[in-house]
């Protein structure tokens, strides 16, 4: 018979409680494919549901090949996503559900110092932490993030964290089964050179996965339980530390600790220099960069990288929806995030994201200067989307505003399947 921990993963409340998490975050992701996923999952439901349940309860759940994404870095490198259809999210948003009512797990997530991936828990409350703490008489700063972690992870030695605090085989070979990557277009990754850098094998845990962030904290718990038992302060947001002391030396020596810490896991952490961005070290008091804000005693905003980032987002959805726009013409067809209606809908949502994580920044001149920004980009985007109205006929300007014709739709049901 299963176990009381199984079951609760299988229950009904328990999948339907994750599908709404899950149908949350991909009703408001930006990638029209993830959006229609769960719309088609939700057509079918109750069924959809059920079909994983039973599953479950037989212990006859499979999880489905995976996508794996190279999003390019700003700094070229490429950053390893993995996108897992509907049913698989569910399950592992069930899992976490379950594996977060045990005593260990708590006891890891309850780390004050710990923000990412914690429920209840955000970036603006580490911000405030880190405000107090140089309030407190913290002058000096050490920030670092942990190289490559996610991909650096080993899988057995998470296995072994949790296994004896569930002590069900059944749980633990679904968390197994959970945190394994196998890629549906891995031979397409290995054509492009990238496979490498997907955790495929024993190392690394797949980035974009409900359970990533709690790894992360189980993982890295004994590194927060460490570096805040001296005379500093050490604030983690999953794989990004900021060290606060009252002088340099202390600072440095801790860092000195944290990679000695982290050498055990067979990680280390960038080292400060004033060529990284990864990495600073200095005062509090000339400000640094730390979660996306730049940080000071009197000033919270969002860091120039960030708001750099975000303005390139911007121009390059625009320039992307007037090239859509372009092959919608010749292709004779409709492709919404393309279309111009399509492009002002993307736009809002981007804009609404962004400036709802960082409301909690200080008010100023910064937010105006995006908002300039955007209203020239937009400008500019009426210009480009004039210029292809002119030199198109009517039908294509309905299809570019992004209103299909009656026409179409007979056109494609004409045509020999």
């Amino acid at each position: 018979m299963a176990s009381s921990l199984y079951r609760r993963i299988y229950s009904g409340d328990s999948l339907y409680s994750a599908w709404r998490k899950v149908k949350e975050s991909a009703f408001s992701s930006s990638s029209e494919t993830i959006r229609n996923e769960a719309k088609d999952f939700e057509s079918k439901l109750p069924k959809s549901l059920s079909d994983i349940q039973r599953a479950l309860s037989k212990k006859a759940f499979t999880f489905q090949k995976q996508t794996g994404v190279a999003k390019t870095k700003p700094n070229g490198n490429s950053r390893p996503i993995v996108l897992s259809p509907i049913p698989n999210r569910i399950v592992q948003r069930a899992i976490l559900d379950a594996l977060s009512r045990i005593k260990f797990v708590k006891e890891a997530l309850a780390t004050p110092t710990s923000y990412g991936g914690i429920k209840n828990k955000r970036v603006s409350m580490a911000i405030a932490d880190v405000k107090q703490a140089i309030s407190n008489g913290a002058t000096y700063h050490i920030r670092s993030d942990i190289a490559e972690f996610f991909t650096k992870i080993d899988k057995a030695r998470v296995v072994e964290l949790v296994a004896p605090h569930i002590k069900c085989a059944d749980t633990i070979a679904l968390f197994r089964a959970a945190i394994t990557t196998d890629l549906a277009n891995i031979d397409v990754l290995r054509r492009q050179g990238l496979d490498e850098i997907f955790p495929l094998g024993v190392e690394g845990v797949a980035q974009g996965s409900p359970l990533s962030p709690l790894i992360a904290n189980l993982y890295l718990h004994d590194f927060d339980k460490t570096m805040n038992d001296g005379g500093v302060t050490c604030l983690r947001y999953i794989d990004d530390f900021l060290i606060l002391g009252k002088d340099m030396g202390c600072v440095d020596r801790a860092f000195s600790k944290a990679q000695t810490e982290l050498k055990k896991l067979s990680l280390h952490a960038y080292e400060p220099s004033a060529a990284s961005e990864k990495a600073s070290r200095g005062l509090t008091a000339n400000g640094f960069d730390f979660l996306g804000c730049f940080v000071s005693a009197g000033l919270v905003q969002p860091s120039s990288t960030t708001r750099e980032r975000f303005k390139k987002r911007i121009q390059s959805d625009l320039d992307a929806s007037i090239r859509m726009m372009k092959f919608s013409v010749e292709a004779l067809d409709i492709y919404p995030k393309g279309t111009y209606s399509g492009a002002l809908q993307n736009l809002d949502r981007v804009i609404l994201g962004w400036g709802e994580a960082f409301s909690f920044c200080t008010n100023g001149q910064w937010i105006k200067g995006l908002d300039d920004y955007i209203t020239g980009a937009l400008t500019q985007y009426e210009v480009d989307k004039g210029k292809l109205f002119q030199n198109s006929k009517t039908n294509a300007q309905r299809r570019m505003l992004g209103v299909r014709l009656i026409a179409d739709t007979y056109s494609k049901r004409s045509k020999p399947t």
